[in-house]
């Protein structure tokens, strides 16, 4: 056996030849298969080190095998061409895993960084001395941190990987993180210095140019207090993968997604869409982009799109969604809200975004600004429909619909618009509290130990005169512009509390989750009216928990800190709601005092069939538990989905599994003929 033998498997002879080339520059001697039985008969003969595959046959199968026939470590790198095969071969032991078209140039970089961890992993002669021949060969350095003294250990040679000198303590790494990354590498070192078990994360570099660094680490077995971990400069790689994504599916002046990319990528999100879990499709016009460009030049207008899509772009990635440029001066998103109740709020952010002003910097006078105007038309996903080209031209009447009337904005829930405008559903809206046409539904939740019903979550719904029961998508954002969810919100609490003490006296000793809007927290006297909601119903405050999403925290981070102090001091717990949705989900965990997190729907649909869902899940449940926080995971609808998260440590659920939003007397009901909940 030598120290330095591949095997390649790989039925295209141009492939073949690209793998040979590779591992001959890398010094390495070579075998080469054609067909899987070849691959494996040549593998029990001769024992390689690092075995290539570019066979998308039955993959897991084949790394079985081999892993069951080899005699010593070795390193497998596979080829694939979906995402599915790559996924399935690291669950198959895979060391690394590319997909699409082979490169010649990125291929040695694979490979030799692939050769350059087998080095280390086998031939470890001390941190310093191997992590410096690394990091000459193949961009990547090792390193030591003791988290009690907040001290790293670098060996020789890292002022070279680090163009400088190396940071000494975790601040000052942090430091040299690009902004909107640095969360993410904070929240590592915390996984690191707290849980204790292996992360990874991939950031970028404040250098010019960019530097993006894939950072691998886990704490060292024989020391308690010692993290040991690997940089690797994965820059070229991410260069050359994202030159090939712009080629074919981004827009060529803005960068972000062309109608094509928005076309396949929504047509596989828009199954996903439930009446529980909606999606908005929106589309946007910016008027007056032919006399910008008539004004100032065709300079100034393509400045006006590029920034644009950009601020649109980033708004959407914060609402779980995408964006694209259609064509011309229009726009298209594809948004799953993180709550039935703030999507209103969520567009006047953008909008206010977008139409933030755009200095001329080309001109004489650069005290001159342009301040583009956005309209924007929305239609709610399935209420609206399923078919997209459908959704689509139904959006753009609703933008058309908003710009002839002079509002910034227009959604619809209705497969046609020539039903009630939405003009009417506002007018309606302002007599539905005087008239008594709001009411409440109340959808239970399962403590998973007990299997008991221990408590609700209240949901609003309106009784239109001529239209019915309508769903929250309908009225609640009108609720959200018009301002009139301060009021609404006032009397949900004040109803929730009532209905809460008239289940404490009858016995059932139930907790009730109340929704909080980003507009309340506006609301200078909503702390006093909790409060004397509490006093005038007699209730115990820990059974009255309210619920705020990611979109309240991020809009006036300050504000609401005071108000979910505010409440808790008067006793009342404070949830964090959807939690996974938003960009900054596990900071809000860290910074906040919730008492809960509600785990996001979208989770657990994905529960049973993907394991990086059921990782996610475990981890935030072991966060949670570290910080002493309860665990609600929502939109559980089947015995599997149920048995997982109690078994990952879910504190408790809701969903259809448990019950629908019901009436207050079906709940009581339900409470008394299943005394412990569904089995």
């Amino acid at each position: 056996m030598t120290e330095s033998l591949a095997l390649v498997l790989c039925p295209s002879p141009t492939e073949r030849a690209m793998f040979v080339a590779a591992f001959d520059a890398l010094g390495y001697d070579t075998l080469t298969a054609e067909t899987p039985e070849g691959a494996i008969a040549l593998f029990e003969q001769r024992h390689p080190d690092l075995v290539a595959i570019a066979n998308g046959e039955d993959l897991p199968s084949l790394l079985q095998e081999l892993q069951r026939r080899r005699r010593h470590e070795v390193e497998f790198f596979v080829a694939t061409r979906t995402q599915e095969d790559a996924l399935r071969a690291l669950e198959a032991g895979a060391s690394e895993v590319t997909t699409g078209p082979l490169h010649p140039a990125l291929l040695r970089h694979w490979l030799q960084r692939l050769h350059s961890e087998r080095l280390l992993q086998r031939n470890f002669r001390g941190l310093q001395q191997l992590c410096a021949t690394a990091s000459r060969i193949a961009g990547i350095l090792g390193w030591g941190w003791r988290p009690d003294e907040d001290r790293f250990q670098w060996p020789e040679g890292a002022e070279t990987w680090w163009h400088g000198e190396p940071p000494q303590r975790r601040g000052e790494l942090l430091a040299r993180v690009h902004d909107e990354d640095r969360f993410r590498v904070e929240t590592a070192f915390e996984h690191l210095r707290l849980i204790r078990r292996q992360t990874e994360v991939e950031f970028r570099l404040q250098e010019e140019p960019v530097r993006f660094v894939r950072l691998v680490a886990e704490p060292c077995a024989e020391s308690e207090d010692l993290i040991l971990g690997v940089l690797m400069d994965v820059t070229q790689a991410r260069r050359f993968e994202a030159a090939l994504a712009h080629l074919s599916h981004y827009d060529e002046l803005t960068g972000i997604p062309n109608r094509k990319h928005f076309l396949r990528a929504a047509s596989e999100l828009l199954p996903q869409a439930t009446l529980d879990r909606p999606q908005l499709l929106l589309y946007l016009d910016v008027a007056g982009l032919a006399g910008i460009n008539d004004a100032y030049g065709d300079r100034a207008g393509d400045t006006v799109l590029r920034t644009l899509a950009q601020r649109l772009a980033h708004w959407s990635t914060r609402y779980g969604g995408l964006a694209c440029r259609m064509g011309g001066d229009e726009f298209a998103a594809l948004i799953t809200p993180g709550s039935e109740s703030h999507e209103a709020e969520a567009l006047e952010e953008l909008l206010d975004a977008l139409e933030q002003p755009l200095p001329l910097l080309d001109r004489e006078d650069r005290s001159e600004e342009l301040r583009p105007r956005v309209t924007i038309g929305g239609v709610w996903i399935p209420a609206a429909g399923t078919e997209l080209e459908a959704l689509i031209r139904l959006a753009q009447r609703q933008q058309r619909q908003a710009f002839a009337s002079g509002r910034r904005f227009s959604l619809t829930a209705e497969p046609s618009t020539d039903d009630a405008p939405t003009v009417q559903l506002e007018t309606a809206l302002h007599r539905a509290l005087a008239r008594q046409e709001f009411f409440l539904l109340y959808q239970p939740q399962l403590e998973l130990e007990t299997r008991k019903i221990i408590g609700a979550e209240a949901l609003l719904r309106w009784r239109h005169p001529q239209r019915g029961v309508l769903p929250p998508i309908q009225f609640i954002p009108l609720l959200e512009e018009t301002g009139l969810i301060v009021e609404a919100g006032r009397w949900i609490i004040d109803e929730a509390s009532a209905r809460l003490a008239a289940w404490n006296d009858a016995g059932i000793p139930l907790r009730l989750a109340v929704n909080l809007s980003p507009r309340q927290i506006l609301d200078d006297g909503l702390v006093d009216h909790i409060a004397d909601c509490l006093q005038r119903h007699r209730l115990l405050p820990q059974r009255l928990e309210f619920e705020i999403t990611e979109t309240l925290a991020i809009r006036d981070p300050e504000r609401a800190r005071a108000l979910i102090a505010a409440i808790r001091s008067l006793g009342c717990p404070v949830a964090l709601d959807d939690f996974g949705v938003g960009y900054a989900s596990l900071e809000y965990m860290l910074q906040f005092p919730f008492d809960a997190i509600k785990l996001d729907m979208s989770f657990v649909h994905r529960l049973v069939e993907a394991p990086v869902d059921r990782a996610i899940v475990r981890g935030v449940v072991t966060m949670a538990d570290a910080l002493g926080k309860r665990v609600i995971a929502e939109g559980v609808e089947t015995a599997q989905q149920a048995d997982y998260l109690h078994a990952m440590g879910v504190d408790e659920i809701q969903g259809w599994y448990v019950g629908k939003p019901m009436a207050p007397a079906a709940l009581t009901e339900r409470l008394h003929e299943d005394a412990h909940g569904p089995q």
